[in-house]
């Protein structure tokens, strides 16, 4: 049965947090339909058993919440509304709760947030209000010009992605991925459970951690022995069991199939490539990868942005679905595309 959800989205990023939601719900196999799109909002009907996977897998989504009512953001407007919803069902007799409004990037910067949490929670029709250990938590959002407002069914804290920073592993190299940005890119190539996800220059394994983490089968590769001792032991400090850690050429690739590929290839500035020009060797890359993976299989890889690579991807027979753009710093802007085999 379909619901009205929102969620309430990062905003590291202007793309790649909305983009990471669709892939997962298109690889959830989860129908929806978008209502709204607005800064760092995403308005869906959809059936709420859908959180679970978002909760379980993204990166890039803070709160997932149950829609009670959208309105303009007017005070008048939205206390109109608090008066006129359903909570039907929300709070049992002697659960706790909590309002709590968030305001986006200082949006309706003329509505007092903590006025507009203590005349909702009067209009709660619940006799138990605890702002410090609530049973439940109804949570507002101040967004462009308007107010959602809903029943908050689950949240993502920030600290387990601090907790697997590149610096805190046991192996360490200054061009591992954050683990975010390494699970927004597993996501986006849309594996389903039970895949074997294959990052042919695993480095230290940020991409192979997160993806054994979220309950895929893995495997990696790195031309260089020292990166597989490395990655050896930071998959085991978190867990991760591997199907495969191979000490190889992606050129010369011993892997006959894959389901899904993830990877951060070396751009030849603190990371070495051998002697293999970037280009070359994405190119080369490239080429391989309609022979490892399936028909309808997704590959999610990452580049300067100025080396083509939806150039290359389309010239090695792949399907562009999306890229976006990071910038990093003067000299680098990175690519993240994903194509798929058609």
């Amino acid at each position: 049965m379909k619901s009205r959800l929102f969620f309430l989205l990062s905003g590291e990023h202007p793309t790649l947090p909305k983009a990471e939601f669709r892939a997962i719900l298109e690889s959830e196999g989860v129908k929806f339909r978008v209502l709204e799109d607005a800064t760092q909002l995403l308005r869906v009907e959809v059936d709420p058993s859908c959180v679970d996977a978002i909760l379980r897998r993204s990166a890039l989504t803070r709160i997932c919440c149950l829609e009670i009512f959208r309105c303009q953001a007017d005070i008048g407007e939205i206390l109109r509304e608090a008066r006129n919803a359903s909570y039907e069902g929300l709070l049992g007799e002697k659960e706790s709760f909590s309002v709590r409004v968030s305001r986006v990037r200082g949006a309706s910067p003329h509505i007092n947030g903590m006025t507009l949490e203590r005349e909702l929670g009067a209009i709660i029709p619940g006799k138990v209000v605890d702002l410090r250990n609530p049973s439940k938590e109804f949570l507002g959002i101040l967004t462009d010009d308007l107010f959602a407002f809903g029943l908050k069914l689950g949240e993502i804290k920030p600290g387990v992605f601090v907790e697997r920073r590149p610096c805190r592993r046991p192996f360490f190299h200054p061009t591992a991925m954050p683990a975010k940005l390494a699970r927004c890119m597993v996501n986006l190539a849309r594996p389903k459970p039970e895949m074997l996800i294959l990052d042919p220059f695993c480095g230290t394994s940020s991409i192979l951690i997160e993806a054994g983490l979220m309950g895929y089968r893995v495997m990696g590769m790195d031309v260089k022995r020292r990166m597989i001792r490395g990655s050896v032991k930071n998959l085991s400090r978190y867990g991760v069991d591997w199907e495969g850690l191979v000490v190889a050429d992606a050129l010369k690739n011993p892997v006959r199939q894959a389901d899904r590929i993830v990877t951060d290839p070396p751009y030849g500035r603190s990371a070495t490539t051998m002697g293999v020009a970037p280009n070359e060797l994405l190119r080369g890359f490239l080429s391989f990868v309609p022979e490892l993976l399936p028909r309808g299989g997704f590959v999610c890889l990452a580049a300067p942005s100025d080396v083509g690579l939806r150039d290359m991807g389309i010239e090695a027979g792949l399907r562009h679905v999306e890229s976006h753009f990071i910038y990093i710093h003067r000299r680098l802007t990175r690519e993240i595309a994903v194509f798929l085999v058609p």
